[in-house]
Parts: structure tokens; C-alpha cells; sequence
């Protein structure tokens, strides 16, 4: 279901076979590539689209562009929500 709603939202991510979050590639929305940008994009997801994801940069994650999103612990209905929020807020950018 995650991976079907990440990618209808244009957003790819790793492979994996389990886990508790997906990594996901948010490189395309960034204005440069850099750990500042990459801030100022989780800001934007935090506040316009009130989903709280990790940016790479607090994971040690030597590229920026790359968020750790959680999916521990949620509903389906709740994950429905966030991935209708997120391509909202990835279709106003």
C-alpha cells in the first residue's frame, strides 16, 4: 500500500523486504543540492502538509534529498491520510 501510494504521489523509493519506514527520494524537490534545502523542504512538509518525516541529514545520510518515512504503528486509514497529504503538497510545489 506504501509504496503504491508513494509512487502515485511520483515519489520513488529504496527496496526492502522489511522495516518499519521506507526510505524515500525527495532529490527532485530540493532548489539545490544541499543539506540547507533539504531542511528547508522538511520545514515545508512539517508545516503545510503536517506530516513530520525525517530528513536524511538527521539519519547520517551522506546524500541530501533522502527522508526516512515512518510507518510504525498506524492505521491503514491513517497512512490513506498522510499519503494524500503528501501528494497535495508535493503537487502545489
Amino acid at each position: 500500500m506504501m509504496v503504491v501510494g508513494l509512487g502515485q504521489a511520483g515519489i520513488s523509493c529504496l527496496k526492502g523486504n522489511a522495516g518499519l519506514f521506507y526510505w524515500v527520494d525527495l532529490r527532485n524537490h530540493l532548489s539545490s543540492n544541499t543539506f540547507t534545502v533539504e531542511m528547508v523542504l522538511w520545514k515545508k512538509i512539517l508545516h503545510e502538509a503536517g506530516l513530520n518525516i525525517s530528513p536524511g541529514a538527521s539519519c547520517h545520510c551522506t546524500k541530501p534529498g533522502w527522508f526516512r518515512l515512518c510507518f510504525a504503528n498506524m492505521s491503514e486509514e491513517t497512512l490513506k491520510v498522510s499519503m494524500e497529504r503528501m501528494k497535495a503538497f508535493l503537487h502545489k510545489q
